[in-house]
């Protein structure tokens, strides 16, 4: 068996292609915070009789200026992978063999922070006020956003954008429904859906009245006590830009769920989550033959270039 393992970059287009790389400085530790061992598993267990080229990409996180990833271990197909190439806003690894099954397990440290906002030149503003491909600027999520009047200042507005979504969407996911691509006019449509929807529908509004804001997908961590603990899904967030703040982030979906923190949900995050990867529309490399993806947190693989959805994969926590 040949087994090839490709280290990329990912995320090089979109809302959040970063520009600049933050350390956390050494107030991080005055901030709520804690740290675990994440563990994220992927397996193409059963290619299909008679495939050549099968691919596994799995997304790998990387210090943001509210979390640091330390201790980083890849296997594949029990070798060692060197994952050594990052861009702005995450790494990934591709792992390709010629028909024969992938299995790849990463573990890694992470210590992740209470998130206020005030971070500055962390994204690129203006890749952060363009559309995206199911997050138009020029359909019904406009026209609603052009009804809406601008408040005094880029805060207010942006809050009475969350307090919109807030009001008009639901969290919920019934059996059947296309829930959960992010498409901002299908939220707007439907008024439910899960965490991409809620905050696709806020970008899109946000944009639409000329403020810069940007997507980021991870993970939600159980905040018992247990040991180890399985993670269920993925989660995701939002930020807009404020020229006397830097990106303010909001958790809409986590307020719908709890409406008693609605007030803190804008402009707050937790530290039970953390960040694995950004942006929209993302470019791997080497290039899938399906091209960008919608988002990218979830293991993806194509076989003979076509899409493979007989994925397995699971992922848990130890606290540390």
């Amino acid at each position: 068996m040949r087994l090839q393992t490709l280290v990329l970059s990912v995320l090089a287009l979109s809302a959040c292609q970063s520009t600049t790389h933050h350390a956390l400085t050494p107030t991080d530790t005055q901030r709520k915070h804690r740290s675990f061992e994440f563990t994220y598993e992927a397996a193409l267990e059963t290619p299909p009789a008679g495939a050549k080229d099968v691919r596994l990409w799995i997304p790998i996180p990387i210090d943001t200026p509210d979390q640091k990833i330390e201790d980083v271990k890849i296997e594949a197909n029990g070798k060692t992978v060197e994952n050594s190439i990052e861009n702005g806003f995450g790494k990934s690894v591709c792992v390709e063999t010629h028909g024969e099954p992938i299995k790849v397990k990463a573990t890694y440290k992470v210590t992740r922070y209470e998130t206020h906002g005030g971070v500055q030149a962390y994204a690129d503003l203006e890749d952060s006020l363009k559309p995206d491909a199911k997050v138009p600027l020029n359909g019904k999520v406009a026209a609603i956003a052009a009804s809406m009047p601008n408040e005094s200042d880029t805060r207010q507005t942006s809050k009475m954008l969350y307090t919109h979504t807030l009001d008009r969407m639901k969290y919920d996911k019934p059996d059947g429904q296309p829930w959960g691509r992010g498409d901002s006019e299908w939220a707007c449509d439907s008024r439910y859906g899960n965490c991409t929807d809620f905050h696709s529908y806020f970008i899109a509004l946000a944009r639409s009245k000329k403020i810069p804001a940007r997507f980021e997908m991870g993970f939600s961590i159980p905040a018992g006590e247990t040991a180890v603990e399985p993670v269920k899904g993925y989660h995701c967030w939002a930020y807009f830009w404020n020229d006397s703040e830097g990106w303010v982030p909001v958790d809409i979906s986590e307020a719908d769920k709890n409406l008693e923190k609605a007030e803190y949900f804008f402009g707050t995050l937790d530290e039970n989550r953390f960040t694995i990867t950004g942006g929209r529309d993302v470019l791997l490399t080497p290039r899938p033959a399906a091209g960008a993806l919608n988002f990218f947190v979830y293991p993806y693989a194509e076989v003979d270039g076509v899409e493979f959805k007989g994925v397995t994969k699971s992922f848990s926590r130890r606290n540390l």
